[in-house]
């Protein structure tokens, strides 16, 4: 297990205003595991040689956060930014307009009109400002928004591809304003895009994390964060796919996961990562 080191601490700014400090996640090659699908926080496990760890909101504790924190690893927190989920303890408060089409994939889930959060007294701002809080009050220092990507999961030209870049640029401010570093979460041809502050995504997030980069043949413009100095990773769901000279060529941490991303402890957990040398 390596302790996380080059992190360091920066304040950041928007308008002017100090933002609580945060600390951004470790750049370079490195390994890291992702363990959201956990059936719960006892079934997570650590391998060895990781420097980052992705836990949901939800069902991990500030007391496993300390301890994994105290073991010299970086925290990240994953939450669903883009659905709704019928079984997260504030799924009541998720009103019929938001929900604008059965993700096909999770048939239970919906996607959400992201557009809401630029609303007057909007519904969807509210849950999110309190799911990044719980992150933060858990103790994680970076978060992971899932479903960054409804302007091509919801059908009909519904939510535009500027609606989605803004909505992503709106959730890496509001991460920013309670000190928490944050991740882009797929959608490898937005990282230049500017959202409605004029900022590029891969300027205005702290890294990215890409599902299947290397089995769609997409995996350069995640080189964009490694540009800035920031973290690249991927995960592929077929190990075939998996090439890990492409990946250290481009500087991405790339490694081969079970498609449900169990703990550790479990017996579906599986895990293949690339060396960083």
């Amino acid at each position: 297990m390596f302790l996380v080191v080059g992190a360091g601490i920066v304040q950041a700014c928007d308008a002017g205003s100090a933002h609580p400090t945060l600390s951004p996640p470790p750049a370079g090659l490195y390994g890291w595991d992702w363990q959201i699908g956990a059936a719960d926080e006892t079934h997570v496990g650590v391998p060895e040689g990781i420097r980052l760890i992705d836990l949901d909101a939800f069902a991990t504790s500030a007391a496993t956060v300390a301890r994994l924190k105290a073991a010299g690893l970086y925290t990240v927190c994953y939450i669903n930014a883009g659905s709704y989920e019928p079984y997260r303890p504030d799924a009541a408060r998720y009103p019929a307009r938001l929900k604008l089409g059965v993700d096909p994939n999770w048939t239970d889930e919906a996607f959400v009109d992201v557009r809401d959060v630029f609303r007057p007294r909007s519904v969807l701002a509210d849950v999110l400002k309190d799911r990044l809080r719980l992150c933060r009050d858990k103790g994680f220092e970076a978060v992971e928004p899932d479903n960054l990507q409804n302007d091509e999961n919801v059908p009909g030209g519904v939510i535009t591809l500027q609606d989605q870049v803004d909505f992503n640029g709106w959730l890496a401010d509001e991460a920013h304003a309670l000190g928490l570093a944050i991740f882009q979460k797929n959608g490898p041809d937005k990282v230049l895009l500017r959202d409605r502050t004029g900022q590029r995504l891969a300027d205005k997030f702290d890294g990215i994390l890409n599902e299947s980069c290397q089995r769609y043949d997409e995996c350069a413009p995640l080189a964009e964060y490694v540009r800035r100095g920031k973290p690249a990773l991927n995960v592929e769901y077929d190990q075939k796919f998996l090439n890990c000279a492409e990946a250290r060529r481009l500087g991405i941490n790339s490694m081969f996961k079970d498609k449900y991303l169990a703990g550790r402890q479990e017996a579906a957990y599986r895990r293949v990562a690339c060396q960083s040398r």
